[in-house]
């Protein structure tokens, strides 16, 4: 599929780098490994509010409380033990962060109350917090600089793949064995992760200075703040998360009360969503020298805005799902050029302390993205307040634009090791 790709020169005695294409056995085992673990991730995910229900018959408020002991750790843990990503290097993060998860999950599996329910979600967020910046962190790691862009679109194929796939799992699951079996199908699929993982060859990075942890975790607070490309990277960023969190209120809304349709056709909106995002993933590689620069990374999150326009602004079901399926193509190119941009605009020795910034942000901004997307749609209407939703990210991308505009396209500065 990717035979095109110029191979990078290798030094004597030195490993090669995993190329990012299916002939290379060291990346398909990677891919497939991630693809299982994010069927394991949501089949779990959604496994667990009904777990919560079911099981220990909760009140809707235990329920909430569960779904933050779960949702909650990335958002306050993910800047600090990004420090650790860096201390310690992705992989072995990475790996300690799956086989946490695992046992996480096989601990909410065999939870015998509520409380203990609870306690082993915290459990499974807190190695969320660690797993999440080391993924991040590790595609940098493993694969040459050219290649980046192609390793970074297939991997976000395989979150793609679980995102479709996990709900028939989590569904086959509990027809076949009930809850628990979900909670065993996600810790196995972490090990999957962590045995692929573990043998990759690591391309060489300078080392962090050791400091303080909290010297540290102030660095890659500063690092952020002072560098221009990435603090408007990660403000567009936001605002994409904020529209796609929101659209999550949208989406069910708008099936049952505009086009009169089934709960089935929900799911089916999301199907095409992650069809077209999986399809752009594959695409993206053999495209990758046009999608660099600032005007790609602000174009995608506009054309991510108008796909989400489009899918909920019509009365027609054909058109809507032709919005979902550009929705999820948009959403592929948007997510792949935005962390390739900021793997590139930054050091690889502060990555793990940039990514728990970023993926901190993140959370906060999907957790407030879901009610006031409910806000805004008891406000304007489901159709207006969603055209209104999805003009944040279309607002975020043409200022984007407009400052690139002012801008030289061209390679800008890294940013220093430490802010001290």
């Amino acid at each position: 599929m990717h035979g095109s790709f110029r191979r990078p020169r290798i030094a004597p005695g030195a490993s090669r780098p995993v190329r990012p294409s299916f002939r290379d056995a060291r990346f398909s085992l990677l891919v497939a490994g991630e693809t299982v673990n994010s069927i394991g991730g949501w089949a779990s995910a959604i496994v667990l509010w009904g777990f919560a229900a079911y099981r220990f018959n909760a009140s809707p408020y235990a329920v909430s409380l569960t779904i933050v002991c779960w949702a909650a750790p990335p958002a306050v843990l993910s800047p600090l033990l990004g420090v650790w990503v860096d201390r310690i290097g992705p992989r072995k993060a990475l790996v300690t962060g799956y086989i946490a998860a695992a046992g996480a999950a096989l601990a909410m599996a065999a939870a015998g109350s509520l409380a203990a329910l609870d306690v082993a979600a915290v459990s499974y967020g807190i190695a969320r917090s660690l797993a999440g910046p080391a993924a991040n962190a590790l595609p940098p790691r493993i694969v040459a600089d050219d290649d980046l862009l192609a390793a970074n679109a297939l991997l976000g194929g395989a979150s793609s793949a679980g995102a479709v796939v996990g709900p028939l799992a989590a569904s086959a699951a509990l027809a076949l064995s009930g809850f628990p079996a979900a909670f065993i199908l996600d810790a196995a699929s972490y090990l999957i992760g962590a045995a692929v993982v573990l043998p990759l060859p690591f391309r060489p990075a300078p080392a962090p200075e050791q400091t303080s942890w909290r010297r540290d975790l102030l660095d890659g607070l500063k690092l952020v703040a002072r560098h221009r490309k990435v603090q408007l990277i990660v403000v567009m960023s936001a605002a994409v998360t904020f529209t796609s969190a929101a659209f999550l209120v949208v989406e069910p809304l708008y099936a049952r009360h505009v086009l009169h349709r089934p709960p089935s056709q929900f799911a089916l909106f999301e199907a095409g969503a992650g069809t077209g995002a999986i399809l752009a993933s594959l695409i993206i590689p053999r495209l990758k020298d046009r999608l660099t620069g600032r005007r790609v990374l602000g174009a995608s999150a506009a054309c991510y805005g108008l796909a989400a326009c489009l899918f909920a602004g019509t009365t027609l079901v054909p058109v809507a799902y032709v919005g979902a399926f550009t929705w999820g193509v948009t959403g592929a190119v948007f997510g792949t050029v935005t962390i390739t941009t900021l793997q590139q605009a930054s050091p690889q020795q502060a990555h793990g302390r940039i990514m728990g910034v970023t993926s901190a942000i993140g959370s906060w901004v999907e957790t407030l993205g879901l009610p006031l997307g409910g806000v805004i749609l008891a406000a304007l209407g489901i159709r207006a307040g969603a055209i209104a939703l999805a003009g944040v990210a279309i607002l975020a991308g043409l200022t984007y634009l407009t400052i690139a505009a002012t801008h030289e396209e061209g390679q800008v500065p890294a940013l220093p090791p430490s802010s001290s």
